[in-house]
């Protein structure tokens, strides 16, 4: 009796090998999606806190430019407001979206809309004190997001 032998691949061998290579390049491919949604996130975070830091900078920067502290904390009120780097006083808050110019910097005035808007609120917690908060609002895939940053300014002229 003569008996063939066969070389080769069987084929459940074959369909296994196919399954553990199809669940190898999901897991990478989802891998590599986490990974880039969780960068994009990350980055949009990041370029957040910077404009939170920024309306913090620039309303130290307006108390500064006004020497008597009675002066400038009786001109503004409780409330919502709008500032930007190159602008010397508070703009009236709309929640509009901040633009950024060909430069790369984040204003109001002109450029493209970006995925960010930030409202400045002021809250008088005595005659000596006043309590600034930032917020920064952006919406990413569908969701909105928030960060926001505090400050104290104080009657130290």
């Amino acid at each position: 009796m003569l008996r063939c032998k066969q070389n080769g691949f069987s084929l459940i061998g074959v369909i296994a090998t196919l399954f553990i290579v199809a669940v190898g390049l999901t897991s990478v491919i989802s891998l590599t999606s986490m990974s880039l949604n969780s960068s994009n996130t990350s980055k949009m975070r990041l370029i957040a806190s910077g404009l939170a830091q920024e309306g913090i900078e620039v309303v130290r920067d307006l108390r500064r430019a006004n020497v008597e502290w009675d002066d400038w904390y009786s001109s503004i009120s409780n409330g919502n407001y709008r500032v930007q780097y190159n602008n010397t006083s508070l703009i009236s808050f709309s929640d509009t979206p901040l633009k950024i110019n060909s430069n790369g910097y984040y204003q109001y005035d002109s450029g493209d809309d970006s995925a960010f808007s930030r409202k400045v609120t002021f809250t008088k917690l005595s005659a000596n004190e006043l309590k600034l908060s930032v917020e920064i609002k952006w919406k990413l895939r569908g969701q909105w997001s928030y960060l926001t940053a505090e400050d104290r300014l104080w009657n130290w002229k």
